[in-house]
């Protein structure tokens, strides 16, 4: 742990509740606490309540665009519902003195804050490339809803002192789409979302598995891949390799069934005999498998890692930042198959000396610069950088 910063006050706001780990993910809740942690005394200043008539009055609005212009209005990114937001905002700050504000994922309802507080602005991606990356979120989305989105995000990038981005695909579009100088931004990979680090002896556990077991962790079964995945277990057995595959957080459309799959719908961390059963899971995998369509960061290949598992992946938006080829897990072109990803695995694993090597340098990157404790070194040396 990092010393921290004296007297250091922050203001912590984002929309939803900063203190469960359900919101995006858990990056805010583990954010929030590790810079409580590390830099100093923070302010939660989320979630805002939305009244009753403003949202009655949102919903109405969306009903009509479906109706007059078949199409779709997105009310996170709406004007309407981030003026409400910021003014939410603005009254919470009202007196405070603070050193900084720190809002992830926060764009629209920074975008029309009036304050003299230093803004530092955390995202994984800019509205324009992630309304053009996910597809079936902004499936048939109006043009003024684009707009709305676009303009927000512009607004919020100016006014802020500093932009961290959790990959150079991010941060590059923060520069190329909106004019963010390259002086003010910064990348600094996500934390790994658990409240405790596994001892590092957990990484062993796996050799005591004699069956090849593969990994599908996501709660989206398309975007993530699931279909590769279930064809990359088929090209192994076909290929005479004892291979299991475990699908954790979703459940397989109709058709994908096999002897060799095991799924686990859903896993409640909070609840401690199913946090045991994710643990003794993540401890006898040999390796994350997602090939995903999709992705600003993979934030589950930092979990896997501090168990040693290594993630075979896609190269797609801000995965490679995170997986880096050799070290802890391979990022495969987005057209491979499952044969592909099948080939790749067997030619690790049947090497026993390259995968224990690929075994013991995934948890390593784990430990050098996918934790919240690392997150927040480097966030502090950000702030001194850029005199914050």
């Amino acid at each position: 742990m990092i010393a921290k910063t004296p007297n250091r006050k922050v203001a912590y706001y984002c929309l939803n509740d900063p203190l469960d780990k359900r919101s995006w993910s858990g990056v805010t809740f583990y954010l929030g606490q590790a810079l409580q942690r590390n830099v100093g005394e923070v302010d939660f200043l989320g979630p805002v309540e939305i009244p009753w008539l403003l949202d009655k009055a949102i919903r109405a609005l969306q009903k009509l665009s479906r109706l007059m212009f078949k199409a779709e209005w997105i009310p996170k990114y709406s004007l309407l519902k981030n003026l409400y937001a910021m003014q939410v905002l603005k009254r919470k700050m009202k007196g405070q003195k603070y050193d900084f504000l720190m809002a992830p994922a926060a764009a629209p309802e920074l975008a029309y804050l009036k304050t003299n507080v230093p803004i530092v602005y955390f995202g994984d991606a800019t509205y324009k490339i992630y309304s053009e990356t996910y597809h079936q979120e902004f499936k048939n989305v109006s043009r003024f809803s684009k707009w709305e989105g676009d303009h927000l995000e512009k607004k919020a990038l100016d006014k802020s002192a500093l932009t961290i981005f959790t990959s150079h695909w991010a941060a590059g579009s923060a520069m190329a789409d909106y004019g963010v100088p390259a002086d003010k931004t910064e990348v600094i990979l996500f934390g790994a979302n658990m409240d405790d680090a596994p001892l590092r002896d957990v990484i062993y556990k796996k050799y005591a598995n004699g069956t090849l077991t593969l990994l599908f962790l996501a709660v989206d079964w398309e975007r993530k891949g699931g279909s590769i995945a279930f064809d990359t277990l088929k090209s192994l057995r076909e290929q005479g390799l004892d291979a299991k595959l475990i699908i954790c957080g979703c459940v397989p459309p109709a058709g994908y069934d096999h002897p060799d799959m095991q799924v686990i719908p859903f896993i409640n961390k909070n609840d401690p005999e199913q946090y045991e059963l994710f643990v003794a899971t993540l401890s006898s995998c040999h390796f994350l498998i997602l090939p995903t369509r999709a992705e600003c960061s993979l934030i589950v290949a930092n979990e896997a890692n501090s168990y040693g598992v290594p993630a075979i992946t896609t190269i797609v938006g801000g995965v490679p930042d995170v997986v880096i080829d050799g070290v802890n897990g391979y990022c495969l072109p987005l057209k491979a198959g499952g044969y592909e990803f099948a080939g790749l695995i067997k030619e690790i694993f049947t090497d026993h000396m390259r995968y224990a090597k690929l075994v013991e340098t995934s948890r390593n990157r784990f430990e050098a610069a996918l934790n919240w404790d690392k997150w927040a070194e480097q966030f502090q040396t950000a702030l001194q950088k850029h005199d914050i």
